[in-house]
This record gives C-alpha cells, structure tokens and sequence, in this order.
C-alpha cells in the first residue's frame, strides 16, 4: 500500500470482506468444542488421534461468509488406512450427531464426513500425524503441514493481504483451484503474499514482469525445472509439488490483464461483484453482426462434485470439437457451462450451417504408379487435374444439426469420446437449439452466461 489514501480504500474494502474480532472468537470456540467432543470420544474408545483446524480459518485468511471449519483428525502412522477411514468416518459423524447436525459422506483421496452445524459447513477429515512429506500417505497429509507453515510464517498484516488478494481474483473470476475455475488456489494466494508481502506488490508483478512458467521457490528447494506449468510455485512443505498446478494457462493470463487492467484505474469496484444486464434481444442483434452460426446442445448432469462433472463436459466439448472438423465443419468459437439446475450447456459456434453436397479428395501425382492405382481403386471416378489425381465423393452431412442428430445416436456414438455421465444423460434426452432459439426461450440465469461467452473479458474491467 503505496499511499495514506490507499490505505484509507484498503482498510474500507477489509472492513467489508474480513470477518469481526467477535466473528471469529465465535468460529474458534465453536471449533475447540467439536474438536473436544471428538478427542473425548477418540480417548474412550483407546484411539490416539490429534485434531487440529486447518484451512483458512485457522491461517486468519477466510473472507467474510467464507468460514467453512475444517477439522482434520490426525491418526499414528501405524494405524492401517482401513482403520483411519473408518474411525474417520464414525469420529466425525459423532461429533456431528452429538451436537444435533446433518451428517453426510464425502469422497477425496479417501472418504470423511461432512456436516451443517449452526449454519456452518464443517469438513472432518481423517490423516496421518505426519511432521514432514517424506512419511506421505496421502495429499491430504500435507493440510496440517500447509497450516503450521503458514501460521508460522505470515504476519497479521500479511493475512490482510491476502483477504485483499482473494477477494480481487474472486471478482475477476480467477479465484478457486477446481476444475470448474481453475484458477489460484487459497494456499497459492497465500504463498504470493509470502513472496511479496502485499496485494499491490502482487498486482505490480504480475503485470509488469509475469511471464509463462514464472518459478517461485520460498525454500529454495531447487526443483522448479521439474515442472513446465503456467506458474510454478514449489510448495514449501513438499519440494517435489507444485502448488499452481491446476492452474489454468487461461486464468493466468487473465489474472495479468486483470492487474493491468487495475492499475491503470485501481477502483473499489475491482473488489465488488460486476453485475451483468442484458436481454435477449441485445445477445440476439450480437450473434447475428458476428454473422456466425451458432448452437446450443443442452442435458441434464447427475449431482456430483464439480471436480467429476466438469472435466467430462469439457471432454465432450472437445471431442464434438474434433468430430465437426472431421467433417469440415469449422468451429468460429465454443464454450460450455453447468447451470443451477444441474443442466450442462455447451456452445458450439460454426463459420458456416451448410456445406455443398460433394467434397474433394486430393490424391498422387499421375507420376506414381502404385500410389495411382490405390488411389483409383479408392475412388472410381477419380481424374486427372494437372499433373494429380483428384476425386468428388458426397459428404456424409451437409449441415451442422443433421451432424450433430446423427453422431448422438446411440449407433453412431462411438465416434465421439463423451464423459461417462454425460453420455447416460445424452441417450435419456437432450436439446440442439439455434442459438437465437435458445436466447429467446431461457432465463436470467442462461442468458448472463450467454453473455459471458460474447464478453469473455467482462469481469476482467471494473
């Protein structure tokens, strides 16, 4: 923070965006409660477990609303994994019961309980007591090493600036590890605070000096060249991990116009929810002056975690991507998104609907004999142009909705390379719209990531 007026605009934004004194007295009482009730119970049932809170809660670096507690219950190593999960499971789901919440069962690198608990969603997570990477068993080992680094080496102004740094990605859309985002993780915004003490110094440096496969290493661990990522950023508890690894070479980039972008006009409104407004005939008057040819293939997805559904939407884009070249189908543009409703949507948007009804095949010089005759054994009604062959044969479509009805045919599926869930959701039902049909037939909801996908840099300006 360069300025006294900086300081005056920051400490409004952390005013807004950094839970209370009294807010987070009340996170940690409850948090020391739960985690008694589990190590009481730990203790009668002869189990000797340490239970800690990690994540941002305990780093001071949970923004307002934010402050999901987790708990994590750190096992003996010689306790089997069998044991681990299931302690894990009954410990949590205990804890849970005895102070009247619900209980569910969640999947990471091994199962743990879930709850809602006073309006707060509170993860207990089985681990191994570990004191450093080398006893691993599990990337969840590593949370409570994240936490101790961390506490032990951040200051209280230090985690201010982090609150700053994670509310300005979350604003320009670059904040969340998962699939769905893939962007800067917490740790990972944690860590550039370590590197350069403040959200501004942050700022400066990824606009003015970024560049691809940009190496940090806080312990000089020497083991960056390991890695060609985006960013590299070695976590300073595992040489051998690259914390930036899920992110994207998309949200990196953007997080550096989005720098750019802020510090040529560093306004409050960077820290603040950009609001869309549109209609639908405003995205209708868009999509014709690009003079394209745009559709809409929408299905339901099962309720699965993001990390699961997403990567098979995005698979399912791509491979319709390759089949449409496959058939000369030139894609202009393409996108996809899951809505509230669980419906996954995904954009492909063509140079042109129709093409002619042959296609041709060039084929060998004249000069090569045996290549000549393949050819003309290939294609009967191959002739001489110049000195080659060349062949008209008809096009299997002609147009992009005869395309696309087609290769989603059960029969015809084996073309494409669908996720799992979406190939289920696809053989029960599914929609092909144009896109001035789908525009002029949605919601809110729809249309804001319509226009979205015509202003990709939107939330990169405030």
């Amino acid at each position: 923070m360069n300025t006294e007026d900086d300081d005056t605009i920051y400490n409004e934004i952390l005013s807004k965006i950094k839970p209370t004194k009294k807010q987070r007295e009340n996170i940690i009482t409850f948090s020391d409660k739960l985690m008694n009730i589990i190590s009481n119970y730990a203790k009668s049932k002869d189990i000797q477990i340490t239970c800690k809170l990690v994540g941002s809660v305990a780093k001071k670096t949970s923004l307002v609303g934010k402050a999901d507690i987790d708990i994590f219950m750190a096992f003996p190593l010689d306790y089997s994994e069998e044991d681990l999960k299931k302690y894990g499971l009954e410990f949590g789901k205990y804890c849970i019961d005895t102070v009247g919440g619900i209980s569910e069962k969640r999947y990471a690198s091994h199962p743990y309980i879930t709850g809602l608990i006073n309006g707060f969603e509170i993860d207990f997570v089985p681990c191994y007591n570990i004191n450093d990477t080398t006893y691993l068993k599990s990337a969840v080992d590593r949370t409570i090493l994240h936490t101790n680094y961390i506490q032990s080496h951040m200051t209280s102004d230090e985690a201010d600036e982090v609150l700053l740094l994670k509310k300005f990605m979350t604003c320009v859309n670059t904040y969340g590890a998962n699939y769905k985002v893939s962007g800067f993780s917490g740790y990972l915004c944690e860590l550039l605070i370590l590197k350069y003490h403040t959200f501004e110094n942050v700022i400066e440096n990824a606009a003015n000096k970024w560049k691809n496969q940009l190496k940090i290493d806080l312990e000089n661990y020497g083991t960056c060249n390991n890695y060609h990522d985006a960013l590299i950023v070695i976590d300073p508890v595992d040489k051998n991990r690259n914390v930036a690894a899920a992110l994207s070479i998309q949200k990196f980039s953007e997080f550096i116009v989005a720098s750019r972008n802020y510090l040529k006009n560093p306004s409050i409104n960077y820290f603040q929810d950009k609001t869309i407004t549109t209609t639908p005939s405003e995205l209708v008057k868009l999509f014709k002056q690009r003079g394209s040819y745009c559709y809409v293939l929408s299905c339901n997805v099962p309720d699965v975690p993001s990390d699961v559904i997403y990567p098979q939407v995005n698979k399912t884009l791509k491979s319709l991507e390759k089949v449409s070249g496959i058939y000369d189908f030139s894609l202009l543009e393409s996108g996809y998104y899951i809505d509230s409703s669980n419906v996954a949507h995904i954009i492909l948007e063509y140079d042109v609907a129709s093409l002619s009804n042959v296609k041709i095949h060039h084929g060998p010089l004249i000069y090569d004999s045996k290549n000549s005759d393949n050819f003309r054994n290939k294609y009967p009604n191959a002739y001489i142009h110049n000195n080659k062959w060349i062949s008209l044969s008809n096009r299997k479509y002609i147009t992009v909705e005869d395309m696309i009805k087609n290769i989603l045919l059960e029969e015809n599926m084996s073309i494409l390379k669908l996720g799992k869930n979406i190939k289920e959701e696809v053989l029960k039902d599914y929609s092909f719209e144009k896109m001035e049909v789908f525009i002029n037939n949605t919601n809110d909801e729809n249309l804001n990531n319509i226009f979205l996908y015509l202003h990709p840099n939107y939330r990169l300006e405030h």
